[in-house]
């Protein structure tokens, strides 16, 4: 029989997907900038990555990064890279029309992928995060991780639609101000700047 700590998990989870970070940042920006379609898109490549680092963290990759440094830095830089560049684009880019073109959608869904997929920190976190809940290990892990993992999912969907649809109608409110879509983009950029030498100058 598996325990949970069901009360505690829920209030954790519900603190941990509300914190701002690049994942729902950019889910923000892409429905701001492109719509909701576009939004939602970026909010399943989000969970989707969630749920493959989840999946790695439960098949003992955090001991791979552990035995590996280099492979653990690798990545971290990989991924500080990324958010750098798309940084960079979100400011020298010019903006364009709204458009909820499929290409589009997909580009967002790869995007919101490669942002939360190039964040080793995350492996170790859920392999840590998780454990913290569960009372009792008698059946293993795998049935507690994939029901742990159902309601964080639940939980990061409802929160992911609700800033998607808001962003959504806040960017079409001022679609007709190019001033404002210019400031937007370029905060967006600088905070994803951050977010990139923030993880590249971190230690684990």
């Amino acid at each position: 029989m598996t325990n949970i700590d069901w009360i505690g998990f829920i209030i954790a989870s519900v603190a941990i997907i509300l914190a701002p970070g690049p994942g729902s940042i950019f889910v923000a920006r892409t429905a701001g900038a492109a719509g909701a379609r576009s939004g939602r898109m970026a909010m399943f490549g989000i969970m989707i990555g969630d749920a493959c680092l989840i999946t790695l963290s439960l098949l003992g990759v955090s001991a791979l990064f552990t035995a590996h440094p280099s492979i653990f830095h690798f990545v971290r830089l990989a991924g500080a890279g990324y958010l750098i560049f798309l940084g960079l684009q979100a400011i020298i880019t010019t903006p364009k029309e709204r458009s909820v073109a499929p290409k589009d959608s997909i580009l967002s869904l790869r995007r919101a992928f490669m942002i939360t997929l190039l964040n080793p920190k995350a492996v170790f976190f859920f392999m840590a995060f998780f454990p913290v809940f569960i009372q009792s290990t008698q059946d293993g892990l795998l049935l507690p991780y994939v029901s742990m993992t159902s309601v964080f999912m639940a939980i990061s969907f409802t929160y992911l639609c609700i800033l998607s649809r808001v962003s959504s109608r806040v960017g079409s409110a001022f679609q007709e101000s190019r001033t404002i879509q210019s400031i937007a983009r370029k905060v967006c950029g600088i905070i994803f700047i951050g977010f990139g030498i923030k993880v590249a100058v971190s230690s684990r």
